[in-house]
């Protein structure tokens, strides 16, 4: 290994882990409240439930989960995997504080190996810091459809991914949607690839910071239950929308996702209902709950009803491509230069 940056420790850029090295790391993972999609680029030497996960509601894995009653917890998920994400639920705003845990993809067992089925795979992604999703994937992204994280998502289509989600980020987890069956390990991080910000995860940044500014009437809480909605489309009386609009997903009259329009194909998530969360999420999605869409026009400072040209029926992980038009209606109809455009 090499110490580039002069710390003592190894930067594991280019060689093997030393595990007896000062290199194993204090890591923090900041949980909102609700749902929260993690894993974890590093772990200590106990992966037990109770001590990773100390202080939150419960977990979910792929098919595992386990539930803290009391201090005691109960259910079939007992350890965390270094290639799994987990669903982390907590009643208020915490952290998960990790002391003396040793980076998965550089520890006895090497670079984290992922087995892939095709459809839905609850993934972790095994570096502190992030990369491009095409540069992280490599070769594979010939075998991904989609990936999703927390409230965001891509679409892959020739090769390339379209939607908000354009970075893999330490400390978050993911849905990988695969075409098919496949083994890989994430590219590495020679040549300190991901010490400086490449342009995939500025704009991840840049996305994720403009959210936030969402309004609150059109913010929503998250679930662990969540489908995508990519707007190929959307025009307001013709004209395409800007970035400063918001579209907002409803089910009836709840607010359960919304967006800032992030051009062609720009992902709307839809978040579902969850029955240990009755109260929060009330109104939220169910399957087969049909999703209507509404745009907030910056320009106007009005909020406009949208049709919706697609599959608008929610279930969870859904993937769905849409297009929206408002629902104007013209007023006054003129028959005046009703002739050939002869452009």
């Amino acid at each position: 290994c090499s110490d580039d940056d002069g710390d003592i420790c190894d930067d594991c850029s280019n060689g093997s882990y030393d595990t007896y090295s000062e290199c194993n790391l204090d890591i923090d993972v900041a949980l909102d409240e609700g749902a929260n999609l993690i894993s974890f680029y590093a772990l200590p030497d106990d992966v037990s439930v109770e001590n990773i996960f100390d202080g939150a509601d419960g977990v979910i894995g792929q098919g595992v989960g386990a539930v803290n009653i009391n201090g005691t917890w109960i259910g079939s998920l007992t350890e965390v995997s270094q290639d799994d994400g987990y669903w982390v639920k907590v009643s208020a705003a915490g952290t998960l504080s990790l002391t003396d845990a040793e980076p998965v993809n550089y520890d006895a067992d090497g670079e984290v190996e992922y087995a892939i089925a095709y459809g839905n795979n609850l993934i972790s992604y095994p570096f502190e810091n992030g990369q491009g999703l095409e540069a992280g994937l490599g070769d594979n992204v010939a075998n991904v459809y989609a990936i999703a994280g927390q409230g965001v998502a891509a679409l892959a289509i020739n090769g390339s991914f379209v939607g908000s989600l354009t970075a893999f980020e330490g400390g978050n987890g993911y849905w990988l949607v695969a075409s098919d069956d496949f083994n890989f390990s994430f590219a590495g991080v020679s040549d300190g690839l991901t010490r400086a910000k490449s342009v995939p995860r500025l704009l991840m940044e840049d996305f994720l910071n403009k959210k936030s500014t969402i309004p609150s009437e059109y913010s929503y809480a998250q679930s662990d239950q969540q489908a995508f909605f990519f707007v190929q489309n959307a025009t307001i009386r013709g004209e395409a929308l800007e970035v400063d609009d918001i579209v907002i997903a409803y089910n009836g009259d709840v607010v359960v996702g919304s967006q800032y329009w992030n051009g062609k194909m720009t992902d709307v998530p839809a978040i579902g209902f969850d029955p240990k969360d009755p109260d929060k999420l009330a109104g939220y999605a169910e399957a087969g709950d049909k999703i209507s869409f509404k745009v907030f026009d910056a320009s106007t400072g009005l909020l406009v009803d949208m049709d919706s040209d697609g599959d608008i029926k929610w279930e969870e992980k859904g993937i769905s491509i849409i297009s929206l038009t408002d629902k104007y209606l013209p007023t006054e109809v003129s028959l005046s230069n009703a002739y050939p455009n002869p452009f």
